[in-house]
């Protein structure tokens, strides 16, 4: 059969198509996983803007419980409040920083997954066309 025949075209063709699929999938791929880190990293400020809300309030609360009580916001108790808040800035930093090094995970899947894709997309071209090149 010679390789200019029609079967022989279509294997080609099938080949080829498969080939240029498992390529556009790795890009596809990997532009979801960017979509992915930034929805993250997102959702995260949006966590964090809350979380700073609501240490403000409890921090509020407390000056404003320890002045109606009488208490001087000076010495321990100042320590204390000041102590409050630098632990409220550790937990927002800590949910910056944990959603960045998630969001950096996700993309470095994602370019693996892109080189994977098209690794085996270059194998199968390669395949293709050297199954129809010496068929025929």
């Amino acid at each position: 059969m010679s390789k200019w025949s029609g079967a022989n075209l279509f294997k080609l063709g099938a080949g080829l198509f498969g080939a240029y699929q498992q390529y556009d999938a790795g890009k596809q791929a990997k532009k979801a996983a960017d979509r992915n880190a930034d929805r993250l990293l997102r959702e995260s400020e949006e966590e964090k803007r809350r979380a700073r809300r609501d240490q403000r309030q409890k921090q509020s609360s407390l000056r404003a419980r320890a002045a109606a009580s009488g208490i001087k916001l000076n010495g321990s108790t100042g320590t204390f409040l000041d102590k409050y808040v630098q632990e409220d800035e550790k937990q927002l930093s800590w949910l910056d920083e944990s959603a960045k090094s998630q969001a950096s995970i996700i993309r470095k899947q994602g370019k693996t997954d892109k080189k994977n894709a098209q690794y085996g997309a270059y194998g199968s071209f390669f395949n293709t066309v050297g199954n129809w090149w010496g068929g025929g």
